[in-house]
């Protein structure tokens, strides 16, 4: 009988990203591919019923699916770092109340409250009109579509009347997807100082859709350590694809590696540990 060689999963640091809601991958940009050409083990987060209308909408499940997801890269990698995007960020937050043990968490536009610039008066009514019972409409993407570039903007607007999807999502969300938003949204807000983990915001100060004292309350209120916060003055919501993408790749990825190099160190002290143990002479 041959002997059978048990090989070990290899030890990488990984990186889970998360779009915003009914978001695609085209959000995130550069992100994933320059992450990747740093070395890391880039995993584009798919939530059944977040991104589409073929699974639960509820947070709770979202969650639940992104816990797992987080939980098989932990299983097999030295590191594990969080990056959303918008209500991706979000939804990153409530998971680092859930995992004190995540390394890192990038916040893109992060979202407490629908409060930006452009955001309708009637909007904070749109909970009560979901539960009252109105729930056959859609939220429509309107101008200036997150985008403060105005040939992007153009694109993205020929992509929305047509009812595609573009860098900033998909041209209609849900009732259930908004009144599931704004649940999430009231939860992470009753527990930021279950946050630990390193974090970093990047915002901008136009922001049409969640104004900046969305970071300003989460940086004020979270328990971690190490919090950084960047400021951006040219781009509107959508971060990641606009006049400022070049800032949002590179200090993610500065951020990152400082995490991925603290996770080694700490990774390196267990090791340690284990290994040098005092003598007890009293024995």
């Amino acid at each position: 009988m041959s002997d059978q060689v048990q090989t070990e999963p290899p030890i990488r640091d990984s990186v889970l990203l998360i779009p915003g809601l009914c978001g695609t991958y085209r959000e995130l940009g550069a992100i994933p591919k320059v992450l990747e050409d740093s070395g890391y083990h880039v995993a584009i987060a798919e939530i059944p019923g977040y991104a589409d209308n073929k699974g639960p909408i509820n947070w709770v499940d979202w969650l639940n699916e992104l816990e797992s997801q987080y939980m098989a890269l932990a299983e097999s990698s030295n590191s594990v770092m969080i990056v959303g995007l918008s209500m991706g960020a979000t939804l990153a937050l409530k998971l680092a109340q859930r995992h004190d043990d995540i390394d890192g968490v990038v916040l893109l536009s992060p979202v407490l409250r629908y409060d930006g610039w452009s955001t309708p008066f009637y909007h904070g009514l749109i909970r009560l009109a979901y539960w009252i019972g109105f729930r056959n409409w859609s939220w429509r993407e309107k101008a200036p579509y997150g985008i403060a570039n105005p040939e992007l903007r153009k694109r993205v607007q020929k992509a929305v009347e047509k009812g595609d999807p573009s860098e900033v999502g998909a041209a209609f969300i849900s009732a259930r997807h908004m009144s599931a938003a704004q649940s999430l949204m009231h939860e992470v807000r009753l527990w930021l100082g279950h946050v630990h983990s390193p974090l970093l915001a990047i915002h901008a100060v136009d922001d049409e859709t969640a104004a900046p004292r969305n970071t300003e309350e989460i940086l004020l209120r979270i328990s971690s350590e190490t919090r950084r916060v960047i400021w951006l003055g040219d781009s509107y919501h959508i971060i990641t694809v606009d006049n400022e993408r070049e800032v949002v790749v590179n200090e993610t990825n500065r951020f990152l590696d400082d995490c991925r190099q603290r996770a080694l160190s700490k990774g390196s002290f267990r090791e340690r540990a284990r290994t040098l143990r005092m003598k007890d002479r009293r024995s």
